[in-house]
């Protein structure tokens, strides 16, 4: 599921973890009255929107006021350097500096603000900028990487059909090498998705990268970026000096010369035309004829800005703030968290991101390949099954893609109690059902719960992954068969050969009814909602060797999965299929190793109308006992017959619900089993291992757990509200 929250912000996260402890509580703004009240901090309760002006808007985001209304998107930090003394104050931080060697003295947060070269231009605020045709660029690579993808599988279908006319299997290693050598390049620019065609139409977009600096330090930066460009003029007469002004703001650098490089190319022009044709030469020259890139640094306002772009014109900065995206409704996300302690803000447009999703392709381009190999190919016979097999993989993933959608992405990250992270719009692959309730949602509420997951996936969308995934396992096995007929030799494609032919003969009846008694008999029987609960309340197995010690006090995780039963008849039928099918399975594998390996026979219990299967196994207990709870409203898949149990009779109960994808990690209860599992194995060591646990490595293990100190809880919240997908993440630190 591509939920649109967090991934972007992985850096900000390591930045800020530590970043506002309850004691930094006081140099945050208050929040608005209407959070503060809010009844748990998992629901996220929408924040009061203030009326913000651009001015405001500007004041508070910085660079965007600088920015034009068609930028494509932003990646902002705040306050760095304070953020990373937060963060070196951290338990963690202390904990791999003292495991590298980089322990010793910090210097103080003033001194610190004040450090020089390329690091401190980071130190107040850094601002990644895509101008526009940033989307449509990165669209030409993600073009070139997937027919780079289709053109490799076709050279190796290729390859084998040649190996199976030859007889020999030997040839294939250098086929496959041959995927990433000069035919695949000569295939490429021969295309014309990926070819020259394409290379025509790319060039460098805008980016800006601006680094806020102190009036003080502002000459000294702009030096430092001068003299990054400076180095380019190693390349000679391929560079030349290059000044522009845009909105009164002066930028110099360089320019490195199209022309210049295809002069450089056409000097070897023999070698080119001995792999194109005359024209194809011309044109591409022609074409890196016309790609220049510049390299160009200024100062705009507080900021000293570092250009790269295609040409002049790219270069463009708004003349003022009513002119700039500060002013647009693109960042109205952001008026919310107007007060808040930023550490972050994201915007992506959503036309930049509609061109990346159609632009980024998936494995039908890779099977589509497969299929053009295996068409043009002799020695592989009638290859007509597998070409139209492969034509349904292209099918049923367009359908399955077709489901997502794409909106505008905004994202702020701000110091509250930790770290919180909202975003707004961005992808939804179409997974969950964002509409129906999800009734599982009170099984996470206990504090000795570690960990809990819950969602409720889309009806379509689960009959498209399925009948995708379905067709991929039929495909990739057609695939089998033919290398298993073949009449090819060579090492280990023998074997391969004969253990394919066995599990065809004797297995592939047992593997079609498993998957039918899973896929459709199983699958239907349950709703779909679902639910990962786990906690670290389970009993120890009393495994000979432990010391009863161990045995009596020690705990152990318990895991459970539990979905609605919508079909109860039918679930049971699923499991007397898969018995059926096993036990034949079973008896086929005993007689082929001579070797009677019987199918276990389940043993049952009952409870409050809830049936428990599970198979006698040896040093187990009610709370360590895999096993498969099922009643008529509740299904669980349970490593604890009495979670299970437990789960069930509170699922629904209260009446509680929530919608969308919810997930939270309990460091707290972490922190404690952690604490607690130590001590029984320290206490223990040498009745277990036979040696009392070294110092040093107790020391180690007690660092590591004390990091764990430092945080609260970690929630995850993806719904939509008023239509616009939503996810609220909150690392709260204690």
């Amino acid at each position: 599921m591509k939920l649109q929250v967090s991934w972007l912000l992985i850096p900000v996260v390591a930045l800020c973890l530590g970043a506002c402890k309850k004691k930094e509580a006081a140099k945050a703004p208050e929040t608005p009255a209407a959070v503060a009240e809010a009844p748990t901090p998992e629901v996220p309760v929408p924040v009061p929107v203030p009326a913000v002006t651009p001015d405001e808007r500007a004041a508070k985001l910085g660079f965007v006021k600088h920015l034009t209304q068609d930028t494509e998107g932003v990646l902002a930090f705040y306050d760095g350097q304070k953020t990373a003394s937060r963060a070196k104050a951290t338990k963690l931080w202390k904990l791999v500096e003292n495991q590298l060697g980089m322990g010793g003295d910090e210097p103080a947060e003033d001194e610190a603000a004040e450090a020089t070269g390329p690091a401190g231009l980071f130190g107040t605020e850094f601002t990644l900028a895509l101008g526009k045709s940033t989307a449509e660029q990165a669209g030409n690579l993600l073009t070139f990487n997937r027919r780079m993808g289709y053109f490799q599988m076709r050279i190796i279908a290729k390859a084998f059909a040649a190996a199976v006319k030859s007889g020999d299997a030997s040839s294939l290693g250098d086929w496959f090498a041959d995927s990433y050598g000069p035919d695949l390049f000569k295939d490429l620019l021969k295309d014309p998705q990926s070819g020259i065609s394409l290379l025509e139409k790319t060039q460098m977009p805008p980016v800006y990268m601006a680094f806020k600096t102190k009036e003080a330090d502002r000459a000294t930066a702009a030096q430092q970026l001068a003299a990054m460009i400076a180095n380019a003029n190693m390349l000679g007469e391929m560079v030349a000096p290059v000044e522009i002004e845009s909105a009164g703001c002066k930028f110099e650098g360089v320019k490195i010369l199209g022309a210049q490089i295809s002069a450089t190319m056409a000097e070897d022009r023999a070698s080119m035309d001995e792999e194109l044709d005359s024209a194809s030469v011309d044109q591409l020259l022609a074409a890196v004829a016309k790609k220049d890139l510049l390299i160009l640094s200024g100062t705009v306002g507080d900021y000293v800005v570092l250009f790269f772009g295609g040409s002049a014109a790219d270069l463009k900065l708004a003349g003022d703030v009513g002119q700039s995206l500060a002013a647009s409704d693109a960042l109205a996300f952001s008026d919310a968290y107007v007060s808040k302690e930023l550490a972050a803000v994201v915007y992506g447009q959503e036309a930049a991101m509609d061109t990346l999703a159609s632009a980024a392709g998936g494995l039908a381009e890779m099977t589509n390949g497969l299929r053009d190999g295996l068409a043009g190919a002799d020695g592989l016979g009638d290859t007509r099954d597998l070409e139209a097999m492969f034509k349904i993989v292209a099918e049923r993933e367009a359908a399955l893609r077709k489901l997502a959608g794409n909106d505008s992405l905004g994202m702020v990250a701000f110091c509250e109690d930790g770290l919180k992270i909202e975003s707004y719009g961005g992808t939804d692959n179409g997974m969950v059902d964002w509409k129906s309730p999800n009734k599982l949602a009170a099984l996470g509420d206990s504090e000795e719960v570690v960990l809990f997951a819950n969602l409720t996936t889309a009806a379509v969308y689960d009959e498209k992954a399925r009948a995708y995934a379905e067709a991929l396992l039929e495909t990739a096995y057609a695939m089998a068969m033919r290398v298993a007929e073949a009449p090819i030799k060579g090492g280990q494609l023998e074997e391969f050969q004969q253990m394919a032919k066995l599990f065809d003969g004797q297995f592939r009846p047992d593997l079609l009814a498993l998957w039918d008694a899973y896929s459709n008999d199983f699958g239907g029987s349950l709703g779909h909602e679902g639910a990962l609960v786990v906690d670290l309340k389970g009993s120890a197995p009393a495994i000979p060797g432990l010391p009863q010690a161990v045995v009596d006090t020690a705990k152990v995780p318990r895991v459970s999965l539990v979905a609605p039963v919508t079909d109860r008849a039918k679930l049971g039928a699923s499991w007397d299929k898969m018995n059926t099918t096993l036990t034949g399975t079973l008896a086929k594998i005993s007689e082929m190793t001579g070797q009677k390996i019987p199918m276990q026979k389940p043993i049952s219990s009952e409870k409050n109308g809830n049936t428990t299967w599970f198979f006698p196994l040896p040093f187990f207990n009610d709370d360590f006992l895999p096993s498969v709870t099922v009643g008529d409203k509740w299904f669980a898949v349970s490593s604890s017959k009495n979670q299970a149990l437990d789960l069930i009779a509170k699922a629904g109960a209260d009446g509680q619900t929530r919608h969308g994808f919810y997930m939270s990690l309990n460091f707290k209860a972490l922190e404690s089993y952690s604490q607690d599992t130590f001590k029984l194995v320290d206490q223990n060591a040498e009745a277990v291992t036979g040696a009392a646990l070294p110092g040093d490595r107790k020391k180690l293990i007690q660092d590591a757990i004390a990091v764990l100190g430092d945080l609260d809880k970690l929630t995850v919240h993806s719904r939509r509200e008023c239509a616009v997908l939503r996810s609220s993440i909150h690392f709260k630190a204690r």
